[in-house]
């Protein structure tokens, strides 16, 4: 057998790629690598398709008091991830800052961003740092002289100021005492005239307020509800437009896009990474986008939805997953019961040195990973014999092998 010559392999996967490029612009397939400008010219056209006409005129008639000098009330906005609440919003902010100033009126916003989970104290020095109240992160300060600094910055300012906070439920510690800033000191505190936008995935957020915050937070609502098939094939045009080079998609792939995406979540973040695997993998194979290819790339994502999720959960999680696979492996792929699988963990539980769980919280694992969809787990009864816990994984095989070896993996155990 002749021996592999890597160099020229590397030379001629690199030049198969170059050879068959779809995609002439990766970046309009990830918002997050966009420049402002670039976003809102994307919204433009997006907008100008009639996608979100229902909430952006729902947002006019909520700010239109502002151009005639008047007060509007508190905003807060709902809809599952991917349903453009936060881009909708800049985009629409973005061109109410450009009316305010035609018409004299002085208004300005800030977007404060909780996409990821911080304390009170760490949201008031993000959004004092956007205020110019502090240069930097303070640490070692009181939350009152915080507070107090965020006050001097706009003490000067006699405008409207609009405040969008995004994700508001990700304050995980002092939840109260932030909103009780926002809603009941600062107004009363500063000269401007202060909006507050609120935007969360979860509708049951204001319910685990303060009952002295929610008498004093007036709010208007809008609902963002999930992308239809129409909408997403809309987005996915644009998006094909200034992504893709010409005819290297065929007849019906961005309606199968969106016909998937729509049926799965309406979430158009993910119909648009449905595409953009769909162009990797049409460009590896040397042809262009066809329908088989969306069916591949759904199939790789998906698997990889469950890859990551398990990856990063808690290590008793991934232990008691991986007694569950190996459990079942021994019993030929005949669903088992808790005991089997409970017998499993423990021998696991000592290959990696962590501590047993009791069999309570071993169950409460199995119906945390039933939730996600990582195993099926039913209460069965045996008659006389009494009830059992009964546990199946409906996963297919080699994403089930991938799970397990990752785990395996993690915790230096050999298969």
């Amino acid at each position: 057998m002749e021996p592999t010559n890597v160099r020229s392999n590397i030379v001629g996967q690199i030049q198969h790629m170059l050879d068959h490029t779809i995609i002439k612009n990766r970046r309009f397939l990830d918002d997050e690598q966009l420049i402002k400008a670039e976003q809102l010219a994307v919204l433009d056209e997006i907008f100008n398709a009639n996608v979100r006409n229902a909430e952006i005129h729902e947002l006019s008639s909520h700010f239109a008091p502002v151009l005639r000098n008047d007060h509007p009330v508190h905003l807060a906005i709902w809809g599952k991830t991917g349903t453009g609440k936060t881009l909708t919003m800049s985009y629409f902010l973005n061109l109410l800052a450009e009316m305010c100033s035609k018409k004299k009126v002085p208004m300005r916003y800030e977007h404060l961003d909780l996409s990821t989970p911080r304390p009170c104290f760490r949201a008031l020095n993000d959004l004092a740092c956007l205020l110019n109240a502090s240069k930097r992160y303070k640490k070692g300060i009181s939350l009152e002289e915080l507070m107090l600094r965020i006050e001097a910055s706009l003490t000067d300012y006699n405008g409207y100021l609009v405040l969008f906070i995004d994700e508001v439920d990700n304050i995980k510690r002092d939840k109260d005492t932030f909103m009780t800033f926002l809603v009941r000191r600062l107004p009363q505190r500063i000269p401007a005239k202060l909006i507050l936008v609120f935007v969360s995935n979860r509708l049951d957020w204001p319910d685990n307020l303060d009952p002295r915050v929610k008498s004093f937070l007036k709010l208007n609502e809008v609902i963002f509800k999930p992308y239809d098939a129409v909408d997403l094939q809309r987005i996915l045009s644009i998006r094909v437009e200034k992504a893709l080079r010409k005819n290297s998609i065929e007849t019906g792939v961005i309606e199968k896009v969106a016909a998937l995406s729509s049926r799965d979540h309406g979430d158009a973040r993910q119909a648009v990474a449905l595409l953009s695997r769909s162009a990797y993998l049409a460009e590896k194979a040397g042809t262009k986008i066809s329908l088989e290819l969306v069916d591949e790339a759904s199939s790789q994502i998906e698997h990889d939805k469950y890859i990551t999720m398990i990856r990063t959960a808690p290590p008793q999680l991934q232990i008691v997953m991986a007694a569950v696979i190996q459990t079942i492996r021994k019993k030929q792929d005949s669903p088992i019961d808790t005991s089997q699988a409970y017998a499993t963990y423990a021998v696991f539980c000592n290959k990696t040195s962590l501590r047993p769980l009791t069999r309570r919280a071993f169950t409460d694992m199995i119906n945390e990973l039933d939730m996600y969809s990582l195993l099926r787990s039913s209460v069965i009864s045996k008659g006389r014999y009494g009830r059992t816990r009964e546990i199946a994984i409906d996963l297919p095989q080699e994403l089930t092998d991938k799970i397990y070896e990752g785990i395996l993996l993690n915790f230096e155990i050999r298969s």
